[in-house]
This record gives C-alpha cells, structure tokens and sequence, in this order.
C-alpha cells in the first residue's frame, strides 16, 4: 500500500506540475484567449482574401468565429458538468465511444445508438429506481418526481426495446414475386442433379508442415510433410509488434510460410485425376477457414475430382494485430495468389515422383482454381500470375508455374485491394464464374462483377465468362465455419439475420452451381452449359429464389457495348446507327454499383408513356448479318432503387427488320420480364443502413430467333439489318441496356 500511495503522490505532484496556474491574472487569461481568436482568424483571411468579396469575408468570419466562441463556451461548461459524474461512469462513457468507434469500427448512427442503449439509458433507469427505493418518487406530487417518473418509464421501455432489437435475429423477409417465372419459362435440363454424390468415395487426407502448433492434421496427424517456402517478398507488411505476435502465436513468419492443405480424392478411380484448388477468405485467423469446404471437397471428390482445400489461415485477420502496434497484413492478397500456385508446384512434383501417393495420378492438364472473399479475388490474381515470369511489385522474385488452368470460381470476391504495378488485374483466356449473395453483409456489393468484365478473350479462345446474383444468400454460409454472421462484435447486431436463406440451401446452389462449371469447362460436358445463361434451365434442382445470370461467351458478334466512344449516336459493330424517340432519358454512362464500383459502360433508357407515346430505341445495321444458328442476346438491369421491395416488372416489345422491311414482333417477356431489383434490406431498420437498398445488377436475356418465327412472318434470318426496342408494355420505366450481341446457340445435352 506504501509503494500505491507513494506512486500516487509523484503522480499527482507531476500533474500539478504539468497543469498551468490557476492563479493566471484575469487580464492574461483573457489576452490569451484574444490572442488565440484573432491569429486563427487572421490564417483564415489570409486564405480566402483576394477570392471572396470583403462582404462574403466578413460573414464568414462572423459566422465561424461566432461558432467557434459558442461551442468553446459550452464545451468548457460541460467539462464542468463532466466534473460532477462519478469517475466510474466517465470510464465507462469513454470505453463506449472508444469500443463503438475505434475497436469495432460501427457506423455512426448504430454506434451512437449502441452507446445509449449500454451507457446512457442504464443510468437513468438505476438513478429512477434508487429514489423510488428512497422514497422520493412516490407519490407524485411535484414537477420534479413527475419528471424522474417519466424518465424512469421511457428509458426502461427504450432499453428493453432496444436491447431485444440489438441481440434479435430480425424480422422475416418480405413477400417478394419472382417475375422471371411469369414469362417463356425454358425447358428444364434433362440431366442428373450436378450436386448429387457421384459413384466415387470420397477418401481424406491431409499434408503439411508436421509442427503446426494448433491443428493435429497439420502436426502429428499429417499424412505428408511439406516444407515452408520464403514469401518475404510478397508480404512485406508482416513487420512490427503486431508482426512479432503473429509469428508468435502461428509459429512461422514471412520466411517460413507452412504449406498445409486439407485433401478429398477419389482413390478407386483409374484415370487420372481433375485437380481443384480451394482458397478461403479473410476470416478470423485463430477460426481455420479451410474446413469450412469440405461439403464441396466431399461432393466433388465423389464426382472423380481431387479436391484440395489450402491454409493460409496465418494470412487472416488475428487476435494479434494491434491497431495501436501498425494493425494486421496489408495488400496480403498477392500472397494469397502466389501460395495457392506453390501448392500447385508441390503437386506438379508430387506427380512427377515415383513412391507419392499422387505419383502420375493427377491429369495436370484439368485443373481449376475457387476462391471465397479475399481467396476470390486471389484467384484472378494467380490466373495472371501463372502466365508471368516475374512478381509485378519485386521482379527479384521469379515465377516459373504456367500451369493449365481452364477453370476460375470466385465466391463473393472482392475486387482490387491488391493492384498489381497499381493498376486493376485483368485475366486472358480463361473460364470464369462469379457467385455473389444480394445479402452479403461483408461484402455489400457485386464488386465481382467488375472483375468477370475485365476478363479478356482471344479470338480462338472457345470459353465463356458468367456471374450469378443470389437472393437471400449471405457471405458466409458458403463456407460451414463462417456461417451466418458475416462479422464479429456487436456490429453484426444491426443486420436481419432471420431473411437469410438456409446454409444448406446456399450451399446446395453453390454446389450445383460449381459442380455444373467444372462439367462444362474441365470436363467438356457442354450440357449444363445453359444453367449459366438462365438459371431456369435448373430449375428441377435449384431452390425456389430469385437468380440473375451473367454471361458472355467468348464468340459472339458484338453489335452495341457503348464502350467505343461516347457518342450515343454510334454502335460498336462498323457502321452501326443508334436513334431514339420519345425518350425520357437517354445517355450512355457507367453503371456504379455500391462503393462506387464503376462495371461497365451501358445506355441509359427511361419512358413515361403518360408524357410520351411509345418511346422507342433503335440501332440499324450498315450491312445485314446472319441469325442462322444465332441467338440475340443483350444485358438489361432495373436502374431504379428498390426501397422497399414491391416495384414492378418491365416488359417491352422488340421488333426485328430485314431490309426489304419484313418483321418480326415479340415481346421482352418471351425470354423473360425485367426482374426489379433486388432489395436488401439489410438491416433490421433502414436508419441501420449505410448504402442504397439495391443496386442495378444486369440479368440476361437471349432469343433463338428461328423458334419465334411462324408462318406468317416473312422476316429473313440471314438479313437482319434493324433492332428495335418499343416500349409499349410498361407504362413507365427506367433501364441500363448493354452488350447488345449474337451469340451461337448453345449445344444441346
């Protein structure tokens, strides 16, 4: 107790020392004060003087001098009033802020909320119900006791609310019609359900390091060991104290990264093995990720795959990376990329040597690359980087993998927290499908969308790109350990948990989903193919929600992106002549999703019947074209804000011309009415939300032109020369049109 009080006392003399003179004569403590205003106002017109007007000048200084001197009174009195709370409750009023703001990173609206619910609200029920046991509520017989009576009878009623609606899982999802099943439905595949175990079992293994310090499979348990590689060069921010306590804790550094993974493989096939790499996303590093796949290790592996499932678990988010100390990994996923091509190196020389269980067992030339989150945008990362010779930011270190990779899945990507050289990753000749929940409570927008548009093709590339957004599916429950909290701490209170679909469900979409991706690019089964163009061709096995499909072969006859110039009048196709009437709106812009995610350029079109009489918008060809063979196909998105799910479907007329001006009439409706966007509703209030309800995410739409022709339409299928879009249907109506195109028919199963 001597050494407490002792400590106490140097502290306080310290204190006083540091502290200034309370006896400061009046007249200095005001020439301070004066002193402070008139320099920081003389910085102020030294700025501005010489742009503004004296007038405007001498408002302006009026004004914020004014507010300046307010606010410095009042805050000065309630440093006062601070003096009178109990130090206690000034620690806990100050660790509130600090937790809402600074270690959970809340938005301000809920973090403010937060801190009243926890800190404010208690007090003021506590102070109610000690003078009520004092006796100096009842009976209420004075302002004041009338006043603490309501206090007491609001702030319970606030707290219990509030604190039932904080630790809720929120209120059901809204009834929401599924329009796309109200026009020409498709014939459904008349093929095996592509998630559906295959006739394979599916065996288990592990392989790794053999010393990990916190997973059996990797230590005792592992049935092959691995040695570390150096990714120094890669990881440049695993630097600091927080650097020191991640090798601390995983037991390794930039240096000696382990190469674990979890592996599901058919052992009774013959033939040679497809090989399929699986990267998780950034997720609590002391929580391993990489178990959370083995519903799709399990399924595949029955299905003749070999499935690995690698750890980078000791790239993640960690309960070591101290904000205070420099935070956690920055720009790590570059790392993600380069370690998921090393495990295929470690596996191209396991197949290359004799006495390895996997020793001429693996056909190198299949092989498929799936990311989750972070592991998603990694993935498109290590397509590029398997095709250089060098690390774009430190070319000392040396690549040397060019592996087949004919196959690319990203599951709720993110999209450019890693640029290679600073600038965004674009992919060449290779199969892509993006996966993203309308949701997703992490990654709240479609940001893989922006990556499946910058994949380019080769004119002799036969492949395809295609996206696909998900009603009711959340970020985690593609992965069984993250489940259906998209987040730690208190911040995942404020979302409706209870409108997510079932981890099963979601799991079974992704399932079909990728199983039917692999058939059609590694194993050439061109049937499910049609699933990527219309998520309706599975509807046998897909659950009941609403799907909006993405897609972009690699052939096809571009007639109108709106990306060639910025002159609306002009098509991409040579020659190509673009008018409109009647138009509400017509401009050519990009499409910004959330987070100001630029996708790709598109026309604008609105229409108000009401004001103008069938709006319409044409392009006319310089040379007719063939529809032998071909279908038309464009992309269309709602661009009008769901705010409360219950807008309504678009639907218009298209008109086809030959030139000796034969038509052909059909509506929109035909393939499929416009789906209105996607609400979300994330939060359990709107005041919880931080962005738009909705954002205008494209579906697809496709014609086989000769199926709608009859006998009484002369139209030539090889001298299409005009398109017109007339909107008749819908009253009103506001659209994004893009990748106006033929594309080849899709083969039949």
């Amino acid at each position: 107790m001597a050494i407490i009080k002792k400590i106490r006392s140097i502290f306080k003399r310290v204190i006083e020392f540091l502290s200034p003179s309370n006896k400061l004569p009046a007249l200095a403590q005001k020439l301070v004060a004066a002193f402070v205003v008139i320099f920081l106002s003389t910085l102020h017109v030294l700025y501005l003087i010489g742009d503004v007007s004296p007038i405007y000048l001498f408002a302006y200084l009026l004004f914020y001098v004014g507010c300046g001197v307010i606010f410095s009174v009042l805050l000065v009195w309630l440093l006062k009033l601070v003096r009178c709370i109990p130090s206690a409750y000034q620690v806990a009023i100050i660790f509130s802020y600090l937790a809402a703001f600074y270690f959970f990173h809340l938005p301000t609206n809920y973090g403010w909320l937060l801190i009243l619910s926890t800190v404010i609200l208690p007090v003021f029920v506590l102070t109610g119900l000690y003078q009520w046991k004092k006796g100096d509520l009842f009976p209420l017989k004075s302002p004041k006791r009338i006043l603490w009576f309501a206090i007491l009878l609001v702030s319970s009623v606030v707290l219990v609310s509030g604190l039932i609606m904080l630790l809720g899982q929120g209120s059901k999802p809204q009834t929401v019609i599924n329009y796309k099943l109200h026009g020409g439905l498709p014939l459904a595949l008349n093929l095996p359900d592509p998630s559906a175990r295959g006739r394979y079992k599916p065996y288990f293994l592990t392989y790794g390091s053999g010393k990990d310090k916190w997973r059996k499979e990797f230590a005792d348990g592992v049935t092959i060991k691995t040695s570390s590689i150096d990714g120094s060069r890669l990881l440049t921010s695993w630097t600091g104290i927080s650097g020191k306590l991640r090798t601390l804790y995983f037991g390794c550094d930039e240096k000696s990264l382990p190469m674990n993974a979890l592996v599901w493989y058919p052992r009774e096939k013959k033939e040679k093995l497809p090989l399929v790499m699986i990267i998780h996303g950034n997720h609590l590093g002391q929580q391993a990720s990489d178990p959370g796949y083995a519903f799709l290790g399990e399924l595949l592996a029955s299905r003749g795959y070999m499935v690995v499932s690698v750890d980078e678990n000791f790239l993640n988010l960690s309960l070591t990376d101290l904000d205070v100390f420099g935070g956690g990994l920055k720009n790590e996923n570059a790392a993600r990329a380069w370690l998921l091509l090393k495990h295929l190196e470690l596996l191209r020389n396991w197949n290359k040597t004799p006495g390895n269980i996997f020793y001429n067992r693996l056909d190198m030339n299949k092989i498929a690359i799936i990311g989750h989150s972070r592991g998603g945008e990694a993935v498109t990362h290590a397509a590029v980087f398997n095709k250089l010779s060098h690390y774009p930011d430190d070319a000392r270190e040396k690549f040397d993998f060019n592996f087949n990779i004919g196959a690319v899945v990203a599951i709720a990507p993110v999209d450019g927290q890693y640029k290679p050289g600073g600038t965004l990753t674009v992919a060449k000749d290779v199969n892509f499908f993006v996966i993203q929940g309308a949701l997703d409570m992490d990654m709240q927008t479609y940001g893989g969308l922006t990556t499946m548009k910058r994949i380019q093709f080769s004119p002799g590339f036969n492949g395809f790109k295609a996206g696909l957004y998900l009603s009711g599916a959340n970020h985690g429950q593609f992965n069984s350990v993250w489940g259906r909290r998209d987040g730690t701490g208190p911040g995942i209170n404020k979302f409706n948990l209870k409108q997510l679909m079932d981890e099963k469900e979601q799991q079974k979409i992704l399932s079909i989903y990728i199983s039917s991706f692999l058939e059609s690019t590694i194993n050439g089964n061109e049937g499910y193919k049609p699933l990527f163009m219309d998520a309706r061709f599975g509807r046998n096995w897909l659950p009941k929600k609403i799907y909006m499909n993405q897609f972009e072969p690699a052939q096809k006859t571009v007639l109108a992106d709106f990306d060639e110039d910025i002159d609306v009048n002009t098509s991409t196709i040579n020659g190509g002549r673009i008018t409109t009437s009647g138009l509400r709106q017509w401009k050519e812009q990009q499409n910004k999703f959330l987070w100001g995610i630029q996708v790709t350029k598109g026309v604008y079109l609105g229409w108000d019947s009401l004001k103008h009489q069938s709006g319409f918008f044409s392009l006319t060809l310089a040379s007719p074209l063939s529809l032998s063979g071909k279908m038309l196909s464009f992309s269309l998105a709602a661009n009008k804000e769901n705010t409360d799910g219950h807008a309504k479907p678009t639907d218009f007329t298209i008109i086809l011309e030959d030139s000796e001006k034969h038509k052909l009439s059909f509506p929109l409706s035909s393939c499929s009415m416009l789906q209105p966007q996607i609400a979300k509703n994330l939060g359990k209030f709107s005041f919880f939300d931080d962005y738009p309800n909705s954002e205008a995410v494209p579906d697809f739409f496709y014609f086989d032109i000769a199926k709608l022709l009859n006998a009484e339409t002369k139209l030539r299928l090889n001298d299409l020369k005009k398109i017109k879009f007339i909107f008749n249907k819908t009253r009103s109506g506001d659209i994004i049109l893009d990748d106006l195109a033929l594309i080849d028919k899709p083969s039949k199963p």
